[in-house]
């Protein structure tokens, strides 16, 4: 079987980049007969191996329509990979669907779906991803929540194939971790990493942290990252609100912020120096979080905001979630972990079970199931 993917692709540094990367190494591991080809945009390293091509031959600011097509020739399936910034809202990406040989099955992850309400720009978010729904045989999701709201804009059900994002396990030690990374060894560490945006509430867990304290005086909250090269206005402004909130409330000595970018290789080990890691975020979009996959593929409990972006940790423990700006519920969460060593190892026991659930060769087994579904 002939399969082509239709993303973005290493080197590019892009969220769904990555994530195609990982689904392919699953793909490989899951069904080493696929020929696997990868039409990617511009900016991605030309590569043909064994049953492997990455083609880089489009881009999302031209005409891509007929670069992408006549690379499709021949292939059983065409799994693309949407995400609203990469192919916008014009006529390009349908005529792609439009465009594909009558024997390809038309396979489409849409990884973000935006309701009318929250958008910028009204209905034309959902609309353009029911209609690009339409046009492809089978569409995965992530969520159940996204499978509704396709549902709703008239999608049928049997078409839309609910496949989690995968996850990928690491188990570096932690105490390693913490003295490559220049971290206290004894302390209790909390982390978020990421830039630094309003949206991610870096200053609600500041607020916990003043009631944790109490409790703990080893507590540290650990902020690798920074702001993004790109960083608007209204995220500088933000960051400075951050860290005089830090001073006003003299935390300095708890907060860790090393104000530098972290390279890939180091992920696995900001993640496992961590005792607990938080995403306090509110956002409306309906759009599975990678960034919590990491953490739980880390084998960290994970605290989060009752959103849809991280409604899989019900999966794991509904008690983890909580109401967005609710800084007293961080912190009593966060305290009951460090307190309560059943409720800590019910936790990570649950947590290791999703890991494993939603590992990325358990992923890309479903993927592979579907592409060689007549």
């Amino acid at each position: 079987m002939k399969l082509a993917l239709i993303s973005t692709y290493l080197p590019k540094h892009c969220g769904i980049a990555t994530y195609t990367d990982y689904l392919i190494r699953g793909i490989k591991k899951a069904d080493s007969a696929l020929e696997i080809k990868i039409i990617a945009e511009q900016g991605a390293s030309l590569l043909k191996q064994d049953k492997l091509e990455v083609v880089p031959c489009w881009d999302r600011n031209e005409n891509y329509v007929e670069p992408i097509i006549s690379h499709t020739k021949g292939a059983d399936v065409v799994h693309i990979q949407h995400e609203y910034s990469i192919y916008k809202f014009d006529d390009r990406l349908p005529s792609v669907l439009h465009g594909m040989e009558k024997n390809t099955r038309k396979i489409i992850t849409i990884h973000c779906v935006r309701p009318t309400q929250f958008s910028e720009r009204g209905a034309v978010d959902e609309d353009y991803a029911a209609r690009v729904a339409g046009l492809a045989d089978e569409v995965i999701v992530h969520l159940s929540a996204q499978q509704a709201i396709l549902n709703r804009l008239g999608i049928p059900s049997k078409k839309i194939h609910v496949i989690p994002h995968g996850t990928e396990l690491s188990d570096e030690d932690q105490e390693v971790s913490r003295k490559r990374l220049g971290l206290p060894v004894d302390a209790k560490i909390l982390l978020m990493f990421g830039f630094v945006k309003p949206h991610k509430n870096f200053h609600i867990v500041i607020d916990a942290l003043v009631e944790i304290r109490k409790k703990f005086n080893d507590v540290c909250f650990f902020m690798p990252g920074g702001l993004a090269p790109t960083a608007s206005d209204k995220d500088k402004e933000y960051a400075e609100l951050v860290f005089r909130k830090i001073e006003d409330l003299k935390l300095e000595n708890n907060v860790i912020y090393p104000n530098k970018f972290f390279p890939n290789q180091d992920v696995p080990f900001l993640l496992r120096s961590a005792d607990i890691i938080l995403f306090p975020y509110c956002e409306e979009d309906r759009a599975a979080s990678g960034s919590f996959h990491l953490a739980i593929g880390a084998l960290r409990p994970v605290i989060a905001s009752r959103i849809p972006k991280f409604e899989e940790l019900k999966n794991i423990n509904d008690e983890l979630l909580i109401l967005p700006y609710n800084s007293s519920g961080i912190a009593g969460t966060v305290i009951r972990l460090f307190e309560d060593k059943d409720f800590w190892q019910y936790v990570i026991d649950r947590t290791d079970d999703y890991r494993k659930l939603t590992s990325w060769e358990t992923v890309a087994r479903q993927h592979v199931e579907l592409y060689r579904r007549s």
